[in-house]
């Protein structure tokens, strides 16, 4: 996704361009940050970026706007890069934004890590160029939006899906409501009757709700709201 941005600075650093692919950089070496802005600018791509120093500072940018792309150091001083990337996978407006961890010579390990925990690509220190910066931020925000794509299409799916078999539950609900209905008026229509099986009916009775709560109970693990019942008779 890339889209028009506000201007916006972030101490004495000036944005790389006002409009373009909005990029965000976790790293608490300011030189390390200075040498990816650099190498942004040389990628001929239009690009705004803001920096974070700390986990807390990548959460108050989360909060503040939306961003495209995500850069996160792995060798934080407090933190693991790892967290950054929980960080942003369960942020509600940065959820689905690209991430790239950006690790050290000699850390596959750790960017394997980083990618089952949905990173969308890694990158060395060693290998960083404006080449390489350039191919890896528009493979992972490709990748990003095919992503989200995808899951909204399966959220869709999940929504028919639940709306067919609360369709189904329709037709169950439906008699075994008005069937404890219509045995609590008998019920109460026998109250003063000596001869009537009262502790057994009222048995029935509460094992037709336990019953009938299972029901419901299945139907909100599924996300399915309540739709109206007929009216009984």
């Amino acid at each position: 996704m890339i889209t028009p941005m506000p201007t916006h600075t972030t101490g004495d650093q000036a944005p790389i361009s006002q409009t373009g692919i909005a990029a965000l950089i976790l790293d608490d070496n300011q030189f390390d940050r200075l040498k990816i802005r650099r190498l942004f600018q040389s990628t001929g791509m239009t690009v705004y970026l803001d920096e974070a120093d700390s986990l807390q500072t990548l959460h108050d940018m989360l909060d503040a706007q939306e961003f495209d792309v995500i850069l996160l150091d792995y060798d934080l001083p407090r933190n693991s890069g790892m967290d950054a990337v929980k960080l942003v996978r369960s942020h509600p407006r940065n959820h689905s934004a690209a991430t790239i961890m950006v690790t050290g010579f000699d850390q596959s390990d750790i960017a394997v890590q980083a990618l089952k925990l949905g990173c969308t690509d890694y990158i060395s220190k060693g290998e960083l160029s404006a080449a390489r910066l350039r191919t890896s931020v528009l493979a992972a925000i490709d990748e990003a939006a095919h992503l989200h794509a995808s899951t909204r299409a399966h959220e869709q799916f999940s929504e028919c899906l639940a709306e067919r078999i609360m369709s189904e539950y329709s037709s169950v609900l439906q008699p075994e409501l008005a069937k404890i209905v219509r045995e609590m008026r008998a019920l109460k229509a026998t109250l003063g009757d000596p001869s009537s099986n009262l502790p057994h009916d009222l048995e029935q009775i509460e094992k037709r709700c336990i019953r009938l709560w299972s029901i419901l109970t299945n139907r909100q693990e599924l996300g399915i709201q309540p739709i109206p019942i007929k009216t009984i008779q």
